[in-house]
Protein backbone atom coordinates (compact mmCIF):
# COMPACT_ATOMS: atom_id res chain seq x y z
CA UNK A 1 0.00 0.00 0.00
CA UNK A 2 0.91 3.75 -1.02
CA UNK A 3 -0.35 6.73 0.89
CA UNK A 4 0.24 9.81 -1.69
CA UNK A 5 -0.74 12.80 0.36
CA UNK A 6 -1.83 15.75 -1.44
CA UNK A 7 1.43 17.92 -1.32
CA UNK A 8 3.46 14.46 -2.42
CA UNK A 9 0.65 14.74 -5.78
CA UNK A 10 1.52 17.34 -8.59
CA UNK A 11 0.11 20.09 -7.69
CA UNK A 12 -0.69 22.74 -10.35
CA UNK A 13 -2.09 26.24 -10.29
CA UNK A 14 -3.25 28.00 -13.64
CA UNK A 15 -5.86 31.22 -14.68
CA UNK A 16 -3.83 33.02 -12.23
CA UNK A 17 -4.87 31.58 -9.25
CA UNK A 18 -8.35 30.86 -10.12
CA UNK A 19 -8.00 27.09 -10.96
CA UNK A 20 -6.12 25.22 -8.29
CA UNK A 21 -5.35 20.87 -9.23
CA UNK A 22 -3.66 17.79 -7.03
CA UNK A 23 -2.93 14.94 -8.96
CA UNK A 24 -2.64 11.74 -8.05
CA UNK A 25 -2.04 9.78 -11.08
CA UNK A 26 0.67 12.05 -13.41
CA UNK A 27 3.31 10.74 -15.80
CA UNK A 28 6.64 12.42 -14.85
CA UNK A 29 6.29 12.25 -11.58
CA UNK A 30 7.74 9.04 -9.89
CA UNK A 31 5.09 9.13 -7.04
CA UNK A 32 2.23 9.43 -9.28
CA UNK A 33 3.10 7.61 -12.44
CA UNK A 34 0.75 6.12 -14.25
CA UNK A 35 0.22 2.02 -13.93
CA UNK A 36 -2.52 -0.48 -15.43
CA UNK A 37 -5.06 1.53 -18.17
CA UNK A 38 -4.83 4.70 -15.51
CA UNK A 39 -3.03 7.58 -17.48
CA UNK A 40 -3.89 11.05 -15.25
CA UNK A 41 -6.25 12.22 -12.69
CA UNK A 42 -6.78 15.35 -11.29
CA UNK A 43 -8.77 16.79 -8.64
CA UNK A 44 -9.72 20.62 -9.52
CA UNK A 45 -10.96 23.13 -6.91
CA UNK A 46 -12.49 25.94 -8.87
CA UNK A 47 -12.19 29.01 -7.22
CA UNK A 48 -13.17 31.77 -9.68
CA UNK A 49 -15.34 30.99 -13.45
CA UNK A 50 -12.86 29.97 -15.78
CA UNK A 51 -12.63 28.49 -19.00
CA UNK A 52 -10.63 26.00 -21.53
CA UNK A 53 -10.80 26.90 -24.97
CA UNK A 54 -11.31 24.37 -27.88
CA UNK A 55 -8.76 21.61 -27.65
CA UNK A 56 -8.05 18.91 -29.49
CA UNK A 57 -8.16 14.90 -28.01
CA UNK A 58 -7.75 11.96 -29.43
CA UNK A 59 -7.13 8.21 -28.72
CA UNK A 60 -7.34 8.16 -24.78
CA UNK A 61 -11.03 7.48 -22.92
CA UNK A 62 -11.72 10.78 -20.51
CA UNK A 63 -14.13 11.30 -17.65
CA UNK A 64 -15.28 13.93 -15.98
CA UNK A 65 -17.28 13.65 -12.25
CA UNK A 66 -18.42 16.99 -10.82
CA UNK A 67 -18.74 16.94 -7.39
CA UNK A 68 -19.64 20.96 -6.80
CA UNK A 69 -20.64 23.68 -8.94
CA UNK A 70 -21.58 23.74 -12.30
CA UNK A 71 -19.76 22.74 -15.68
CA UNK A 72 -20.75 23.46 -19.51
CA UNK A 73 -19.43 21.99 -22.47
CA UNK A 74 -19.04 21.84 -25.87
CA UNK A 75 -17.63 19.75 -28.40
CA UNK A 76 -17.25 18.66 -32.23
CA UNK A 77 -19.52 15.38 -32.05
CA UNK A 78 -22.52 17.42 -30.15
CA UNK A 79 -21.66 20.74 -31.47
CA UNK A 80 -24.49 22.37 -28.71
CA UNK A 81 -23.41 23.38 -25.25
CA UNK A 82 -24.48 20.69 -22.64
CA UNK A 83 -24.56 21.71 -18.44
CA UNK A 84 -23.35 19.35 -16.38
CA UNK A 85 -24.40 19.43 -12.76
CA UNK A 86 -23.14 18.49 -8.90
CA UNK A 87 -23.55 14.54 -9.07
CA UNK A 88 -22.98 14.15 -13.11
CA UNK A 89 -20.51 12.99 -15.21
CA UNK A 90 -19.27 12.55 -18.70
CA UNK A 91 -17.20 10.10 -20.68
CA UNK A 92 -15.10 11.34 -24.05
CA UNK A 93 -14.28 8.68 -26.00
CA UNK A 94 -11.76 10.82 -27.95
CA UNK A 95 -11.22 7.66 -30.57
CA UNK A 96 -9.83 9.11 -33.76
CA UNK A 97 -10.14 12.83 -32.59
CA UNK A 98 -12.56 15.34 -30.83
CA UNK A 99 -12.12 18.95 -30.26
CA UNK A 100 -14.39 20.31 -26.81
CA UNK A 101 -14.48 22.91 -24.53
CA UNK A 102 -15.15 23.89 -20.83
CA UNK A 103 -16.91 26.93 -18.90
CA UNK A 104 -16.59 26.16 -15.29
CA UNK A 105 -18.34 28.10 -12.74
CA UNK A 106 -16.94 29.68 -9.39
CA UNK A 107 -16.84 27.29 -6.26
CA UNK A 108 -17.04 23.73 -8.36
CA UNK A 109 -15.01 21.04 -7.94
CA UNK A 110 -14.46 18.12 -10.17
CA UNK A 111 -12.43 14.99 -11.40
CA UNK A 112 -10.58 14.52 -14.58
CA UNK A 113 -9.48 10.91 -15.07
CA UNK A 114 -8.08 9.83 -18.96
CA UNK A 115 -7.61 6.12 -19.53
CA UNK A 116 -5.79 3.85 -22.49
CA UNK A 117 -8.15 2.08 -23.73
CA UNK A 118 -5.73 0.41 -26.00
CA UNK A 119 -4.86 3.82 -28.12
CA UNK A 120 -3.96 2.34 -30.86
CA UNK A 121 -7.11 0.83 -31.67
CA UNK A 122 -9.28 3.51 -30.53
CA UNK A 123 -7.99 6.20 -32.73
CA UNK A 124 -9.62 3.47 -35.44
CA UNK A 125 -12.64 4.30 -34.11
CA UNK A 126 -15.59 7.06 -34.19
CA UNK A 127 -15.16 10.01 -31.31
CA UNK A 128 -18.25 9.90 -29.03
CA UNK A 129 -19.28 12.09 -25.97
CA UNK A 130 -21.65 11.16 -23.43
CA UNK A 131 -23.10 12.92 -20.69
CA UNK A 132 -24.69 10.76 -17.22
CA UNK A 133 -27.09 12.26 -14.68
CA UNK A 134 -26.31 11.95 -10.97
CA UNK A 135 -30.25 11.14 -10.64
CA UNK A 136 -29.51 7.95 -12.71
CA UNK A 137 -26.78 6.82 -10.37
CA UNK A 138 -28.19 6.63 -6.27
CA UNK A 139 -25.80 4.86 -3.53
CA UNK A 140 -26.94 1.50 -2.91
CA UNK A 141 -26.10 -0.94 0.09
CA UNK A 142 -23.15 -3.12 -1.07
CA UNK A 143 -21.47 -5.08 1.79
CA UNK A 144 -22.92 -2.72 4.40
CA UNK A 145 -21.61 0.53 2.89
CA UNK A 146 -23.59 3.02 0.47
CA UNK A 147 -22.49 2.70 -2.70
CA UNK A 148 -22.46 4.08 -5.92
CA UNK A 149 -21.48 2.32 -8.58
CA UNK A 150 -20.27 4.66 -12.03
CA UNK A 151 -18.32 1.91 -14.42
CA UNK A 152 -18.79 -1.54 -13.86
CA UNK A 153 -21.40 -4.64 -13.41
CA UNK A 154 -24.86 -3.05 -12.97
CA UNK A 155 -24.17 0.64 -14.30
CA UNK A 156 -25.75 1.76 -17.63
CA UNK A 157 -22.55 3.44 -18.30
CA UNK A 158 -20.46 1.88 -20.78
CA UNK A 159 -16.41 2.26 -21.80
CA UNK A 160 -14.04 1.11 -24.13
CA UNK A 161 -11.37 0.99 -21.35
CA UNK A 162 -11.63 -3.39 -20.84
CA UNK A 163 -12.03 -4.75 -16.88
CA UNK A 164 -12.75 -0.99 -15.21
CA UNK A 165 -14.68 -0.33 -11.89
CA UNK A 166 -15.31 3.05 -10.45
CA UNK A 167 -16.86 3.68 -7.65
CA UNK A 168 -17.69 6.10 -4.59
CA UNK A 169 -18.51 4.71 -0.46
CA UNK A 170 -20.17 6.76 1.59
CA UNK A 171 -19.46 6.26 5.55
CA UNK A 172 -21.77 8.43 7.43
CA UNK A 173 -20.47 7.55 10.45
CA UNK A 174 -16.83 6.10 11.94
CA UNK A 175 -16.92 2.52 10.72
CA UNK A 176 -14.22 0.27 11.16
CA UNK A 177 -14.54 -2.24 8.02
CA UNK A 178 -12.91 -4.49 5.46
CA UNK A 179 -13.16 -3.71 1.66
CA UNK A 180 -12.49 -6.74 -0.06
CA UNK A 181 -9.80 -6.75 -2.90
CA UNK A 182 -9.14 -8.61 -6.35
CA UNK A 183 -4.89 -9.62 -5.95
CA UNK A 184 -4.72 -9.39 -9.69
CA UNK A 185 -6.44 -5.56 -9.66
CA UNK A 186 -4.64 -2.34 -8.74
CA UNK A 187 -6.58 -0.14 -7.27
CA UNK A 188 -6.48 4.17 -6.16
CA UNK A 189 -8.51 5.58 -3.53
CA UNK A 190 -8.93 8.86 -3.36
CA UNK A 191 -10.21 10.76 0.01
CA UNK A 192 -13.25 13.27 -1.45
CA UNK A 193 -13.59 14.00 2.11
CA UNK A 194 -13.25 13.16 5.86
CA UNK A 195 -10.35 11.15 7.55
CA UNK A 196 -9.64 8.28 9.15
CA UNK A 197 -6.91 4.96 9.02
CA UNK A 198 -6.15 2.61 6.13
CA UNK A 199 -4.07 0.03 7.34
CA UNK A 200 -3.86 1.95 10.74
CA UNK A 201 -2.02 4.50 8.60
CA UNK A 202 -3.89 8.33 8.74
CA UNK A 203 -5.62 9.47 5.72
CA UNK A 204 -7.28 12.73 5.17
CA UNK A 205 -9.38 14.64 2.53
CA UNK A 206 -7.67 14.77 -1.02
CA UNK A 207 -4.84 11.87 0.21
CA UNK A 208 -4.57 8.75 -2.52
CA UNK A 209 -4.37 5.42 -1.39
CA UNK A 210 -2.56 2.77 -4.05
CA UNK A 211 -3.30 -0.68 -3.34
CA UNK A 212 -2.54 -4.05 -5.30
CA UNK A 213 -1.39 -7.58 -4.54
CA UNK A 214 -3.86 -7.35 -2.02
CA UNK A 215 -6.70 -9.07 -0.64
CA UNK A 216 -7.96 -6.44 1.37
CA UNK A 217 -7.84 -2.81 2.66
CA UNK A 218 -8.80 -2.19 6.21
CA UNK A 219 -10.15 1.23 7.19
CA UNK A 220 -11.09 2.90 10.26
CA UNK A 221 -12.95 6.02 8.40
CA UNK A 222 -15.88 8.73 8.48
CA UNK A 223 -16.29 10.37 4.91
CA UNK A 224 -16.33 9.40 1.61
CA UNK A 225 -13.80 7.78 -0.92
CA UNK A 226 -13.63 7.28 -4.57
CA UNK A 227 -12.02 4.81 -6.11
CA UNK A 228 -10.65 2.81 -9.15
CA UNK A 229 -9.80 -0.75 -10.26
CA UNK A 230 -8.22 -1.62 -13.40
CA UNK A 231 -6.37 -5.07 -13.85
CA UNK A 232 -2.49 -5.42 -12.61
CA UNK A 233 -1.75 -6.42 -16.18
CA UNK A 234 -3.25 -5.77 -19.29
CA UNK A 235 -2.57 -7.61 -22.53
CA UNK A 236 -1.92 -4.53 -24.50
CA UNK A 237 1.68 -1.63 -23.90
CA UNK A 238 -0.09 1.68 -22.55
CA UNK A 239 0.99 4.79 -25.01
CA UNK A 240 3.07 6.21 -22.31
CA UNK A 241 5.34 3.56 -22.01
CA UNK A 242 6.20 3.28 -26.07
Amino acid sequence: MQIIKKSEQFNDVIFGGRFHANKPVYVGNADTKPYSSLYYWSNGYINEACEFGLHPHEGFEILTFIFEGKNEHYDTATQVWTPLHAGDFQIIQSNSGIQHQERIEANSRAFQIWFDPNFYEAIKLNPSYVDYSGKDFLPVEENGIATITYIGNGSKAKVLTPNLTIKKLFFENEIKTKILLDAEMSYTFYVLNGSGYANDTAIAQDDAIRVSNSRELELNFKGELFYIETPTTIDYKPIWTI
